[in-house]
């Protein structure tokens, strides 16, 4: 992908997480097409609203919830920085799979749809018994997105065995699961890459809670 021409500057945001402001396009499949639904996704993005309001109380949890002067600076920027990924992830992402039975490895790309609620992961090259899309994750059925050392202790061993070697530990993701279903594997770029991951798919799952249809909790 192109290289950013100045040295990305490191953003301190809410929760501790330091993330990279860099371009997306060297992970995002088509960035530089414009989705027709863009309009429409626009509108289903979190976005600060009166006290007492679903999305700016959980734009108040995505926060740490912090309130003061500087509270509302690093929201917006929050908000910018989730945005950027999730309009991306509306397209496709690069990534690797590892199936938890076998401990294979491919290339995949995961993708969000437009009402934020699913999170697909797809083969990029699928055989010819094989269906593109692996999984098709719920964004509100998503218990926590762990990185290795978080879920070293959980992970199958055809798991372990697949990340041992060439930096592969540093960009592993665990997403588990609150209904039981099976717990999802995947690679992202680079550790910087798997960080800004877990921010924003913890963030959208907040959405997705918040604003789900089978949301029973409030």
């Amino acid at each position: 992908g192109p290289v950013p021409p100045t040295p990305p500057k490191l953003w301190k945001l809410p929760g501790g997480f330091r993330v990279r402001a860099m371009p997306f396009s060297a992970s995002c499949l088509a960035c530089e097409h414009v989705d027709k639904g863009e309009e429409n996704f626009e509108q289903q993005l979190p976005r600060d609203r009166k006290a007492g309001g679903a999305g700016g109380g959980a734009q108040r949890a995505a926060a740490g919830g912090a309130e003061g002067p500087n509270s509302l600076s690093e929201r917006s920027r929050l908000q910018e920085f989730v945005k950027d990924f999730a309009k991306c992830a509306l397209r496709g992402i690069n990534c690797e799979v590892v199936d938890g039975g076998s401990g294979s490895l491919f290339s995949a790309f995961y993708m969000v749809d437009a009402a934020l609620m699913k999170l697909t992961l797809r083969r990029s090259q699928p055989q010819a018994n094989q269906d593109g899309v692996f999984r098709e994750l719920d964004m509100d059925r998503i218990r926590d997105v762990l990185d290795f050392d978080a879920a070293k202790s959980q992970l199958p061993e055809a798991v372990l065995r697949a990340v041992e070697g060439g930096g592969m530990k540093e960009r592993l993701l665990v997403l588990s699961f609150s209904d039981g279903t099976p717990a999802a594997f995947l690679l992202e770029g680079s550790a910087v890459d798997r960080d800004r991951f877990m921010m924003c798919v913890k963030i959208l799952r907040l959405f997705a809670q918040t604003h789900g249809s089978g949301n029973t909790n409030g």
